[in-house]
Parts: C-alpha cells; structure tokens; sequence
C-alpha cells in the first residue's frame, strides 16, 4: 500500500533519514517504535509531504507521490495524527468532525452550514463520535477537553476522512492507559483492507496492536518482524525495547 525505497533526509549535515526501505502492506497493523531522536516523526513527516526528502522515493500503490503535496496525499487516500494534535480549539467535538466529514465529501467549502444542515454528515459525525466514546463531550469545545479526549477527537477526524492508510503520531499520548482500549477498539472496527501504522512508545499498547513491528534508530531501520521476533531480539532489547519495557 505505501512504500519507500533509499528515502533519506538530511538538515545540513545532519542525517535524521538514512536510505530507509519500508513497506506497510494493505491492511496491516504495523508499529514504528524506537528510543527518542530516532527519526520516526520525520519519518512520518516524508511519507505525508511535511517534509521533501533529500534522496529516494515514496510510492502508494506502487504509484510514486514523492512530489505531491500534503493535501493532494491525503486526497490520495493518507491520513495521519499528530504528536501535538491540530484541531480548532475554539469549535465544539462535533463541529471539528463534521468539518473533516464535510472536506471528504467536498462541501467543505460551506463547511458549518454542511454541517449543520446534512443529514449525512451528521450521521457519520455522530458514529465516529460514538466509535470514539467522545457522545458526553459531542458539544463540549476542545479546549474544555483533557488532552486525552483531544487525542481521541483526533483520531475521530483522520478517520473523517475515510483513507487507506491511517497514520498515528503518538496516538496514546495523553490518553489514561485505562482507556486505551478506546483507541484498539476503534482500529478493530475499521476495514479490514485500511493499513495502519502507529508511532508508539506504550510497548503494552504496541504489542497488543501489532501483526509486524519496525525499529528505528539514529534514522535507519534497526530490525523489523513480528512481535515476537521483536521481543526475542537481544540486539533490540539493548538498544531500546529492554529500557521501554521496564519504564
């Protein structure tokens, strides 16, 4: 579904990505983990179009995107959170949905009249409001929220957006670990054929999440497998999974 191949960045002589070969298959449930200042947000951040590479490419489906811009990637069919959520902190839960509803059906020009007078924007609004557990704070503004339920908000407006490949930047983060069944539940309910990658340092979260794990580290991939193959990997465990797993 999404693949990279020699992709490298570099800030002056700094190397932050360096010729990573990655492949998230159509349907998967993949984590990216590894120690802070491995490169993984930058990762993310080329496979989206916040940043240019400096060498290599980035295809979705075999079709080479590297040059398209953010918006045009996630026309595409690429969504993606964020470590710092982006949302309108001014605007109510149902409100920040039904704009992400609204631009994916494309009466995102009118955004709040859509959203106020569609039935079917309303409708999935109100789903994935409910998929999220967010139905009490549906007309709550987001800056009332606790960051936690931001996170939750969030996700709730990547999945507006209905894409094939769904990319989470620290999705736990913020959230109570009680809750983070929240999140696994979501994932669990969508299409079998959406591939999902998550940037995570909840290891408990990570191995309940995924089917294949990717470290990475000082911008290069480290090893890659299955969970447990990741956890079995004394290498890994020295570098980083041993440290995460104690904290």
């Amino acid at each position: 579904m999404l693949e990279t191949k020699g992709l490298c960045k570099n800030f002056g002589a700094l190397e932050v990505a360096r010729e990573v070969n990655f492949r998230l298959e159509r349907g998967a449930r993949h984590a990216l983990i590894g120690p802070n200042g491995a490169g993984k947000t930058t990762f993310i951040n080329l496979l989206t179009g916040v940043l240019p590479p400096s060498r290599g490419s980035v295809l979705l489906e075999g079709e080479d995107v590297t040059l398209l811009a953010q918006a045009r990637r996630v026309k595409r069919g690429i969504a993606r959170t964020f470590q710092i959520n982006q949302l309108f902190r001014g605007l109510t839960v149902q409100e920040n949905v039904c704009i992400a509803v609204s631009e994916r059906l494309g009466v995102g020009g009118s955004m709040l009249r859509a959203a106020g007078r569609r039935a079917d924007v309303l409708d999935e609004a109100a789903r994935l409001i409910d998929m999220l557990k967010l139905g009490q704070d549906a007309d709550r503004r987001i800056i009332e929220l606790p960051y936690g339920r931001q996170r939750l908000v969030e996700i709730a407006l990547a999945l507006g957006l209905q894409p094939r490949v769904l990319l989470l930047d620290e999705p736990a983060a913020g959230i109570p670990s009680a809750e983070s069944h929240i999140l696994l539940d979501a994932i669990a309910t969508l299409p079998k054929d959406i591939a999902v990658l998550i940037i995570e340092h909840d290891m408990d979260l990570v191995f309940r999440f995924a089917e294949r794990i990717t470290v990475l580290v000082s911008g290069a991939i480290f090893a890659e497998g299955t969970p447990a193959e990741i956890a079995a990997n004394r290498e890994v465990r020295s570098v980083y999974l041993g440290s995460a797993l104690d904290g």
